[in-house]
This record gives structure tokens, C-alpha cells and sequence, in this order.
């Protein structure tokens, strides 16, 4: 799940979309009564427009387009943040 997007880069028909997403990275781990924890961390995927399709303005319009997509997020290391 998306919880903020913070950067979209258009390339043509490429869209690049840098956001934080919710139970990303292992925040706790195992033990012998308790699941790992996760928690967010700032994400990057990219996805192809098709034709004539245009990116939704508003943005939780937005965040449920891309959700939608399934798309394969790439956690950012905190040494490349912006």
C-alpha cells in the first residue's frame, strides 16, 4: 500500500514513481512466538503507458491507478535518498 508518492518522472511513455510503501522492509525479526515485523520505507518502480492514456491529477485517484498496477517496488537505499 501506498502511503505517499513523492516523485513522478516522465520519459516518453516510461513513468518513474518514487513513494513510500507500507511493509517494505523488515523492521523486527522472527523470534520463537512472534512473525517478523515490516514497515514502510521509500520505494521506486517502473511501469509503460499505453497510447493516449494520461496519469490521474488527483492524487489519491493516483495512488489507487498504481496500486492497481501491482507493480514490482525496488526499495531505495537510505545513501541514495534524493
Amino acid at each position: 500500500m501506498i502511503s505517499v508518492i513523492y516523485d513522478i518522472i516522465k520519459n516518453e511513455d516510461r513513468v518513474t514513481v518514487k513513494a513510500v510503501v507500507e511493509d517494505s522492509v523488515q523492521t523486527y525479526a522472527a523470534t520463537l512466538i512472534d512473525p517478523p515485523e515490516y514497515g514502510p520505507a521509500l520505494c521506486e518502480a517502473s511501469f509503460e503507458l499505453e497510447e493516449n492514456e494520461i496519469l490521474p491529477k488527483d492524487e489519491d485517484d493516483l495512488i489507487d491507478y498504481l496500486e492497481s498496477l501491482n507493480l514490482d517496488w525496488e526499495i531505495i537505499p537510505e545513501d541514495e535518498y534524493f
